[in-house]
């Protein structure tokens, strides 16, 4: 039938661990380092164009000058996690959750940007 169950001991020495903060800490490092690869492209994109002279036609200046536009937001918000880490400041905490869900949607329409630019450097966009 059933057996008499047996009293379960507590170990003195047993801690709880709060994982959220590590888990919090490594999105964030997860989108420090996506941010970084998107900006290293970005700045290629717009070296390529200096350097081939096409940023003085209409069509480069305007893919450089929104490369830029992307290429400020992505460096204000890289801004924002370095001061997350030093500051435990809850207003900022908070503005550092609504980057990291907006953070997606800007760092494709910035991998876009540059791949058009890519494209116009390659000779496809240009008429």
């Amino acid at each position: 039938m059933t057996a008499p169950t047996k009293a379960r001991k507590l170990r003195p020495g047993a801690e709880v661990v709060d994982l959220s903060s590590i888990r919090e800490l490594r999105r964030r490092e997860i989108a420090e380092r996506r941010i970084r690869s998107v900006l290293e492209g970005n700045r290629a994109a717009l070296s390529r164009l200096f350097a081939t002279g096409l940023i003085f036609t209409q069509k480069g200046s305007r893919a450089a000058r929104d490369l830029l536009r992307a290429h400020q937001s992505l460096l204000r918000t890289a801004d924002l996690f370095a001061r997350l880490v030093e500051s435990r400041n809850g207003t900022l905490q908070n503005r550092g959750e609504e980057v990291l869900a907006r953070l997606d949607p800007l760092l494709a329409r910035t991998s876009q940007l540059t791949a058009r630019t890519g494209e116009f450097l390659a000779g496809r966009g240009r008429e």
